[in-house]
């Protein structure tokens, strides 16, 4: 993992609370420091350290500052992707983390050369998807709800980012079920 770079910054002399054994800056669920008049975000607070979710952070602490109400960042089904060679894509709940939250979860696994390389392109021994669906067990508390998806090949980034919208939404394995797929896809598979 990456270290804050917190050091140096004079903020121990401005009273911030930082932990002393990661130098990563310490705030409360709406990015304020241990100064009211100090916010933090991003990568120096250690929290999920992408881009994107600093940007939300950035966003959510200029309504705090700035609006009328408070404002939090909203961590829950952040999509994220490694650019990998091949990709890996990520969105929710990890297996076990997903278990011990809701109790019990069934697991949806493919997989799977795509379509496009069943035809003579040459790569077909080469170009293979995995794809892992977590849902919530029927008779435990929100029985049905996708709380993750994650899967390794080609386009991982794109599809996670429509899958992302969908968990956000609260969609459950029934939408996808009953969506129709695009074909041939390998996104078609998460149908």
């Amino acid at each position: 993992g990456r270290k804050p770079n917190s050091q140096d910054l004079g903020l121990e002399e401005a009273g911030v609370a930082m932990d002393p054994r990661s130098g990563k800056v310490i705030v409360d669920e709406h990015s304020r420091t241990s100064v009211d008049s100090i916010f933090a975000i991003g990568d120096v607070t250690d929290r999920i350290q992408l881009t994107p979710v600093a940007l939300m952070e950035g966003m959510a602490m200029a309504r705090t500052m700035f609006g009328d109400a408070p404002s939090k960042p909203d961590y829950e089904n952040v999509p994220s992707a490694v650019f990998s060679q091949p990709p890996i894509g990520t969105c929710g709940l990890s297996e076990e983390t997903a278990a011990k939250k809701y109790g019990s979860v069934d697991v949806y696994l493919a997989k799977f050369k795509p379509m496009k390389h069943t035809m003579p392109t040459g790569r077909g021994d080469e170009e293979k998807y995995l794809m892992k669906m977590i849902v919530v067990s029927d008779g435990f508390e929100g029985a049905g709800r996708v709380v993750g998806c994650h899967m390794v090949g080609a386009e991982a980034g794109e599809m996670m980012q429509g899958i992302g919208v969908a968990m956000k939404a609260g969609a459950t394995k029934a939408h996808f079920d009953s969506t129709v797929g695009i074909h041939p896809t390998a996104a078609e598979e998460w149908c």
